[in-house]
C-alpha cells in the first residue's frame, strides 16, 4: 500500500498530494528529505532513498519543472510503483501541461484543490487498480503453489 504521492514543482510547490495512511500521518517530512539530500545535492541521477522504514522512489517531468514522488513502507514489496509514477505522470501533463507551460501554476492548483478534481479520482481510480492487481496476482501465485 502507498502511503503518500506527490506532484511538485522543482520550486517545491506541492501541486497534489494523496495521503493512503490510515493514520493520516503520512511521511510528508520524507519529501523535504529527499529534495535536500538527493536534489540539493544534484543527486538526482538516483532515483530510490530509503528512511525510517520507508522507501522514496520519484520521476521527473523536467520540461515541466516537475517531481513525482511515491512514499511506501520498506517491508512492502510493491513492484508497481515505477509504472505508477510513469502513468500518473502521462496524466498529469496531459491535463494540466499547458496550463504550467503557460505559466498559470495557480490556476493547476485550484483545479486540484476544487471540489470536483478530475485528476484525483483518476489517481484513486488507477491506484486500486494497481492495488488490486497486486492482490489477483499473490492469490495466483499462492493458489499454484499448493
Amino acid at each position: 500500500m502507498l502511503d503518500l504521492f506527490t506532484v511538485l514543482t522543482s520550486g517545491g510547490i506541492v501541486l497534489f498530494q494523496n495521503s493512503q495512511s490510515l493514520s493520516h500521518n503520512a511521511p510528508t517530512y520524507l519529501i523535504d528529505h529527499v529534495i535536500g539530500y538527493i536534489f540539493m545535492q544534484e543527486r538526482s541521477n538516483e532515483k530510490e532513498y530509503a528512511k525510517d522504514g520507508y522507501t522514496v522512489k520519484w520521476t521527473f517531468a523536467n520540461e515541466l519543472g516537475l517531481i513525482f514522488v511515491a512514499v511506501y513502507q520498506r517491508i512492502l514489496e510493491i513492484t508497481w510503483v515505477e509504472d505508477l509514477l510513469v502513468a500518473v505522470k502521462r496524466m498529469f501533463i496531459k491535463m494540466y501541461g499547458d496550463m504550467l507551460k503557460a505559466g498559470d501554476t495557480d490556476k493547476v492548483v485550484e483545479e486540484l484543490n476544487g471540489v470536483e478534481c478530475h485528476f484525483g479520482s483518476w489517481f484513486e481510480q488507477k491506484l486500486k487498480s494497481y492495488e488490486v492487481s497486486k492482490v489477483i496476482i499473490s492469490l495466483f501465485i499462492e493458489t499454484n503453489e499448493d
